[in-house]
């Protein structure tokens, strides 16, 4: 662990609302050590002044979509890795600039960087398993996929879009369309993260994704409870016990509480053993 980007990370972590590019080159930075996180932002800021006079020439909102659209993806060239869409490169945001290449989160969190400070209204959208960008202006909404090169979605898309990840058709609810802010984005982030390095036994890095989870929300039930398994595989048991306990307080009629409070028992005998 890098312990000067896990404090920052903590700090940032404290306050409301959380600084986005900064959380997330932080979240990069502990992967890469020597990681310069205002070089980065910097490269940012480079990218955003050299779009200004592209984007300021559309008339309209739809009109300036389409430009940051167009410069991202066609004069930039950056792109969603659909072959290597797990490579944990893909989550981070030092990566995705210098390769050109991210997931959908990825490319949202530059697009909503670079467009805002370009005056563009614009919002993260937690849609399920693709997260997208609302552009909002006084005439409606803009759903737009930077992942798939900035594409402006219509309602039909987007119910196809449902369709297709669930396998049957589902109602378009309001709330798979809500904007979010930038604590939910890091930590849906970190859940990305935490996923390939679960499905790769990586329980390091793992536990590294979940501890910056529950630092960004500390009631995220499920987060507790699969770092308490975690710590207890790991033969952490005191942490083990300490999170099982944080959890049923937080969740006693979670359908896991029954196990939970089984381990609890386990636990404590173990802790007693070894003190």
């Amino acid at each position: 662990m890098n312990d000067a980007a896990r404090r920052e990370f903590v700090s940032i972590a404290s306050r409301e609302p959380v600084p986005l590019i900064r959380g997330a080159l932080l979240i990069a930075k502990e992967e890469y050590p020597s990681l310069d996180v205002k070089l980065y932002l910097d490269r940012i800021s480079e990218l955003a002044r050299e779009a200004e006079p592209i984007v300021r020439a559309g008339s309209n909102t739809v009109e300036q979509v389409q430009l940051l659209s167009h410069f991202l993806f066609e004069q930039k060239g950056f792109e969603g890795n659909r072959d290597e869409f797990s490579d944990p490169r893909n989550s981070f945001l030092n990566d995705v600039i210098e390769r050109r290449k991210g997931i959908p989160i990825t490319l949202s969190v530059l697009y909503l960087e670079i467009g805002r400070r370009l005056g563009l209204n614009l919002f993260g959208v937690s849609f399920p398993t693709h997260f997208l960008v609302k552009a909002v202006d006084e005439r409606g909404e803009l759903v737009i996929d930077p992942f798939y090169g900035g594409a402006i979605l219509s309602l039909r898309d987007i119910r196809a879009r449902l369709a297709q990840i669930y396998g049957q058709p589902v109602e378009l609810v309001p709330a798979m369309l809500k904007p979010v802010g930038p604590r939910h984005i890091l930590t849906r982030l970190l859940r990305n993260l935490k996923g390939i390095y679960m499905s790769g036994s990586d329980w390091d890095r793992a536990l590294a994704a979940l501890d910056r989870i529950l630092l960004l929300d500390p009631r995220a039930v499920e987060e507790l409870a699969e770092r308490a398994a975690l710590y207890e595989q790991l033969e952490c048991f005191k942490a083990a016990l300490e999170d099982y306990q944080c959890f049923l307080s937080l969740a006693p009629e979670h359908p896991g509480a029954d196990g939970a409070r089984e381990s609890i028992l386990r636990l404590v005998r173990q802790v007693a053993l070894i003190n």
